[in-house]
């Protein structure tokens, strides 16, 4: 059998969350063999978010401006705010 799969977690890995006057922060450790599969999962997680805080932050900048482009202009900014972390995952899963 496969060593892997009869692995047990371990204090190696950990996740610590920090709150300061600066801003959240947050760090991840995992032991070195389960290191590629942190990666992925992390890039994974950052396209989902990506592409679901994507359209509002796009939006939120659309109105802070005061944009005059045409609806379709604005329209088509927030299609890519949504689809290019998407694409980021699908590209990323290719290599």
């Amino acid at each position: 059998m496969n060593d892997q799969n009869n692995a047990q977690p371990t204090s190696a890995a950990y996740v610590t969350f920090s709150t300061t006057p600066e801003g959240p922060s947050i760090a991840l450790g995992v032991p070195a063999e389960q290191s590629g599969l942190l990666m992925r999962s992390v890039s994974a997680a950052t396209g989902v978010a990506g592409s679901a805080l994507g359209p509002y932050l796009m939006a939120r900048a659309l109105h802070l401006v005061k944009s005059d482009a045409p609806w379709q202009l604005q329209v088509a900014l927030l299609v890519l705010a949504a689809l290019l972390p998407l694409l980021y995952i699908l590209l990323g899963r290719r290599s």
